[in-house]
């Protein structure tokens, strides 16, 4: 009887270890290609053209972690943009899509306006602006020690949905040593749920000869353990997608990997409980 019962415990044990694991790994169908805003020594670098117009004084390897997030996501959702000579800061036209190209696209489409932290020239996007291939859904987290689990919900429900998590972060009471910023003072992809923590591109790698962000946790940010303030779901609304582009898994609708761990945690419960009453009752008969 003993016996029964300790393995009976042992097997609800190993359960309720592995269902989170299970059910918590939550991923995009397909990787987000990694960009770095402070690219500067290479073929097309576009860490020292100017971000903004109207006389802004910023550079996208300094304040481009934004448009270089929004690059990832939208190379991700298969959207391509063409800038001309003139409007490029290559001096070439340019087709396709990384932080220079949808930099130059901005720029040209007045997709930069002013804003309270920056009262020179016009350095802030405007979210309206933003290529017509997407929709942005806006949330806010509202915890200062974590993810809200409202939060956590909403995010988690978007990979599932195949689309990519914008989210602004700070870490520590304030960033970039300024006294008087502490929300959205840097801006990451989310792409994965990972047992407690997400997956991100961290736009920003100090290396100036490699065009690629750093993939890392929310937790262990370039900068820090980064907190979310608010965050955008990013989602093609474009019908024409090409076979290369959609968004799907190979499976069929993203939210299948999701469908699927539900099942075998719900399964792992269903097997657990037949075993605890197998053991049980065969104890009692003994």
């Amino acid at each position: 009887m003993i016996r029964a019962a300790r393995l009976a415990i042992a097997v609800v044990v190993l359960v309720a270890f592995a269902i989170p694991a299970v059910a918590e790994e939550i991923g995009l169908p397909r990787p987000v290609p990694p960009f770095n805003q402070a690219y500067t020594d290479g073929p097309d670098a576009w860490g020292d053209c100017p971000l903004g117009t109207a006389g802004c004084p910023d550079q996208v390897c300094t304040t481009g972690c934004l448009t270089t997030a929004f690059a990832s996501v939208l190379a991700y959702h298969g959207v391509e943009l063409t800038v001309d000579a003139q409007a490029s800061c290559t001096g070439r036209t340019r087709t396709g899509m990384d932080p220079g190209i949808l930099n130059d696209w901005l720029r040209a489409h007045g997709a930069y306006g002013r804003c309270a932290q920056d009262p020179i020239g016009s350095c802030c996007l405007v979210w309206g602006s933003l290529p017509a291939e997407i929709e942005l859904a806006f949330h806010v987290n509202r915890s200062d020690v974590g993810i809200n689990p409202v939060a956590s919900v909403v995010i988690d429900h978007a990979l599932r949905q195949g689309n990519p998590v914008i989210a602004g972060v700070h870490w520590g009471a304030f960033c970039h040593g300024s006294t008087t910023q502490s929300e959205d003072c840097h801006w990451v992809v989310l792409t994965e749920r990972f047992g407690d923590t997400y997956t991100i591109i961290d736009p920003y790698n100090e290396d100036a000869t490699s065009p690629y962000g750093v993939r890392t946790t929310l937790d262990a940010g370039v900068h820090g353990a980064y907190i979310i303030d608010r965050f955008v779901i990013v989602e093609r609304v474009n019908t024409t997608l090409g076979p290369t582009e959609s968004p799907a898994s190979p499976s069929g609708d993203p939210s299948d990997s999701g469908s699927v761990a539900s099942f075998v945690a719900f399964a792992a419960v269903l097997a657990a409980v037949a075993a605890l009453i197998v053991l049980v009752t065969a104890a009692g008969n003994r």
